[in-house]
């Protein structure tokens, strides 16, 4: 991938870190599918480098007064930049033999940064059909400086694809995140993780409608005092499909606030579970710490959780959660059927009725209608 030394030197060191983790089930299974087929991946990073420079001829065209680069490309031209932060203060290397392999394996993903003070007014897409296995996005928000960024990659290989984003917001910085991706292969996992400076503000607005197994990681560390972090989540899982979300906000810093609100339904034999983490480390006084998370099932067969936790370290803060599982409400399927709907269009109907709350909170109104399509089209997939 034409990188310099110290990137190359820290592959190799990650190769030598994941073997010292215990292997987890999902990164077992990931990994083996990544090392059984050599040549597929050398395909896959072959083309990787097609889409690097393609990605290359446009990378400024909407993106003024920011930098946007193929993440390798942006390796040599802003070494310190990516040594000081590639997978070291949102997705660590050295945290997971997943995290460790996913950056051993990399082999395509986009730079992006923002100066300080500078506010970029047209969305930064990062919005690409891609076949690389293992893509992996950093994002460097100055201080002061605004952006939306939007994400919505399109994971065509067959391969279980590990998406990467890392969100590094420096003091007063603002941003606001759009994730809805797709993947083809069976078993996918994907990360979004951001350090936060004191007082900047992240909103991460989260579409998960992909058909296939997914683990998610998505995490906000506030680690700045008067830090602001929201995290708003609707997700669909079906078929046999299995989904196992994990989100989490760190009060780090004091008078710092995150919130979860996240709503999600399962149908058929489907598997969706919520794992929702608020901590409160020692010395974040005057922290609010909130989370929502409600789980519709549409069938007998699916299987839903929602796992709540507070960790609370400090005592001068404001915490709390709710989290609720049901069937829908066999009154309101009666009251739709004997309208004339069918129990499928019925179930579409609250469907739509259960996640559009959350889906409408989405700010950017062309995103939101962006969605909302986006869901219709799974529903009656």
């Amino acid at each position: 991938m034409n990188e310099p030394d110290w990137l190359m030197k820290k592959r190799q060191l990650a190769v030598l870190l994941q073997e010292r983790f215990k292997s987890a089930p999902i990164a077992e299974k990931i990994m083996t599918a990544w090392l059984e087929n050599p040549r597929l991946a050398q395909l896959d990073q072959a083309t990787g480098e097609q889409v690097n420079a393609d990605q290359a001829q446009t990378a400024t065209q909407n993106t003024v007064g920011c930098v946007n680069l193929p993440l390798f490309k942006a390796a040599n031209e802003y070494p310190e930049l990516l040594q000081e932060n590639l997978m070291e203060k949102a997705i660590s290397w050295q945290d997971s033999q997943l995290n460790a392999m996913h950056l051993a394996l990399l082999n395509g993903g986009r730079f992006i940064y923002i100066p300080d003070g500078t506010i970029v007014k047209e969305p930064i897409e990062l919005t690409v059909d891609c076949p690389l296995p293992n893509y992996h996005n950093l994002v460097i928000v100055g201080a002061g400086a605004q952006a939306t960024i939007v994400e919505h990659q399109i994971a065509t290989g067959r391969q279980p694809a590990y998406f990467g984003t890392e969100l590094l917001l420096g003091d007063g910085a603002w941003v606001d995140y759009y994730q809805s991706n797709r993947f083809a292969a069976e078993r996918n996992h994907q990360a979004v993780r951001a350090y936060q400076a004191q007082h900047s503000v992240l909103n991460m607005y989260l579409a998960l409608f992909d058909e296939h197994d997914l683990t998610t990681d998505f995490y906000a560390n506030l680690d700045g005092q008067g830090g602001e972090a929201e995290i708003k989540m609707v997700t669909i899982a079906s078929g046999q499909q299995i989904q196992d979300v994990q989100t989490q906000i760190l009060n780090h810093g004091p008078h710092t606030i995150g919130n979860i609100v996240q709503n999600g339904v399962a149908k058929d034999k489907a598997v969706l579970n919520f794992h929702a983490v608020g901590k409160t480390e020692r010395g974040a006084y005057g922290a609010n710490s909130q989370q929502q998370s409600r789980i519709l099932t549409l069938s007998d067969e699916c299987k839903g959780e929602a796992d709540p936790v507070l960790l609370i370290e400090e005592n001068d803060v404001n915490a709390g959660h709710a989290a609720s599982i049901g069937k829908v409400d066999a009154d309101d399927l009666y009251y739709l059927e004997s309208r004339g709907l069918s129990e499928h269009d019925a179930q579409v109907l609250l469907t739509r009725g259960f996640l559009l709350p959350v889906l409408n909170q989405f700010p950017d109104q062309k995103l939101r209608e962006q969605l909302i399509n986006e869901l219709e089209q799974r529903l009656e997939a």
